[in-house]
């Protein structure tokens, strides 16, 4: 990647191309220096002067130079993914040890997840943004009128064993899905503590008929309450969000 040009675009992100970029108090090289910033760093420019850039530096403002920044890496540029939070409105979904709506959990995950692709470059949609009830044909649709080129289904697992755990990814069509799925769950598997229970193959009719590589993923058990606990925490879901937003950049890299 090269350098920006000196008209870098104002709230744009950028990504530091040096060893280390020293952070001045004014556009010059004569001020005095305020702090570092090491490669590879992302900084929003908010205005350019001449070669310079000011940026916000831990709560002050910051001058770096321009010729050392590079555009930040949006891999999944062009990227069409529907996201599909699973049950909602009427239908709650699975009820967890402690009473929690899978409905809930899958929302706030999905939201999450929403972030984190968008932000590596991907245009996402969402089947649905509240608490509504959607049904499995109109999440079809959904995904169809948008012309996904990926989709993914988010759920919480239920047993009526307390004691079962862990991540799994359901695809229908071998060779439609199968990598899709793959990538999600060793992305999972590797980014949470979670039990892998591994990939298999089922006919969820938001996977079976759907036209694009569709997968659907089980989070975590809401019967088992340890698990329960620990798939409600914002760090948890962003696990997830950063793991399938991973395993979405490997599988269109490939």
């Amino acid at each position: 990647m090269g350098a920006v040009p000196v008209s870098a675009e104002e709230g744009t992100d950028y990504q530091v191309d040096a060893t280390s970029l020293n952070v001045r108090s004014t556009p010059s090289l004569d001020s005095p220096i305020i702090g570092s910033l090491e490669d590879g760093s992302t900084v929003t420019v908010l205005e350019e002067d001449g070669s310079w850039s000011r940026i916000d530096y831990n709560g002050y403002t910051g001058w770096i130079s321009s010729d050392f920044l590079t555009a930040s890496e949006t891999p999944l540029e062009g990227v069409r993914i529907t996201l599909d939070a699973g049950h909602g409105g009427t239908d709650p979904g699975a009820i967890g040890a402690a009473g929690t709506y899978e409905k809930d959990v899958n929302l706030s995950t999905a939201q999450r997840t929403y972030d984190e692709l968008s932000d590596a470059g991907a245009t996402v949609n969402m089947t649905r943004s509240g608490d509504q009830y959607v049904d499995l044909d109109e999440r079809v649709n959904i995904s169809h009128s948008y012309d996904s080129d990926a989709f993914i289904s988010l759920h919480y697992n239920a047993s009526t064993y307390s004691s079962a755990e862990g991540i799994s990814s359901y695809y229908s069509d071998s060779s439609k899905d199968l990598l899709w799925a793959r990538s999600m769950q060793d992305q999972l598997a590797s980014k949470t503590d979670r039990l892998n229970n591994g990939v298999f193959q089922e006919e969820y009719r938001v996977v079976k008929d759907n036209q694009a590589p569709a997968v659907l993923v089980e989070l975590g058990f809401l019967s088992n309450p340890e698990e329960e606990e620990v798939v409600q925490t914002e760090s948890y879901q962003s696990l997830v969000a950063d793991a399938i937003t991973q395993g979405a950049i490997d599988y269109f890299d490939n």
